[in-house]
């Protein structure tokens, strides 16, 4: 983590040292938190999506104004995402039937580098809408796993059954390295004073590519999150 902040600080020193230089209004730099809801939306079959985990996200933003209303936003984030899956498989030899049924919440964590076209309306008062639509990039940084399995065994007059429980498994082996997915958000912003703006909004970030490495199973990562950051 400490390599990531440090890699950070020196991408973007030279930038924040041409804003404290420069008065120009094209050019913001900021950060922000996205608490957020996040889920796994799961195209396998046997695997479903079992519920939602509360995640968060933090970051540094750039923007770059290329046209009145008009900006290209970027930056760097560290996104913890996840989501629970539940699956169950059952296989008959004889009279012998045999199911297991596992249950686990994925922990992901994610360095991404949002690539966004941000529009903006005209300032109202102090208050600025916009919309905020785009790509993250992103790339696996760690993946821990907790769950359950269970193993039922039936057949004529016999029945079993058996739980293993792991928590805090690394899984990251079974995580695709690189993750895309669709930015889409909207909200507001206040001006505080000269060119310092607080905002607030919400954003949909909806997975494109599997977050499984495996060919047995495909998923895909999503959140729903509340924005919230100053720009300087």
């Amino acid at each position: 983590m400490k390599k990531i902040f440090r890699f950070t600080f020196l991408l973007l020193f030279p930038i924040l040292t041409v804003q404290a230089q420069s008065s120009d209004p094209t050019f913001h730099f900021g950060m922000k938190i996205c608490p957020n809801m996040a889920w796994l939306k799961s195209d396998t079959k046997g695997i479903e999506s079992d519920g939602s985990v509360t995640r968060f996200s933090y970051g540094l933003i750039t923007e770059f104004r290329i046209a009145e209303n008009y900006a290209f936003a970027t930056g760097i984030d560290i996104a913890y995402r996840g989501g629970k899956l539940k699956g169950e498989t059952s296989t008959v030899l004889n009279d012998t039937t045999t199911t297991i049924v596992s249950e686990s919440t994925l922990k992901l964590q994610y360095i991404e580098l949002p690539l966004t076209l941000k529009l903006k309306t005209n300032e109202i008062g102090h208050l600025r809408y916009y919309l905020q639509v785009g790509v993250a990039p992103g790339f696996s940084l760690r993946a821990r796993a907790d769950g359950k399995s269970t193993t039922q065994i039936r057949s004529t007059g016999y029945q079993a059954n058996s739980t293993a429980e792991f928590e805090d498994q690394d899984v990251k082996d079974d995580i695709n390295n690189i993750n895309l997915s669709m930015v889409i958000g909207a909200g507001v912003e206040y001006n505080l004073s000269g060119t310092t703006n607080f905002f607030g909004g919400i954003v949909f970030n909806n997975g494109f590519t599997d977050v499984s490495d495996s060919k047995d199973a495909k998923y895909v990562s999503n959140f729903l999150g509340l924005n919230l950051g100053v720009l300087f």
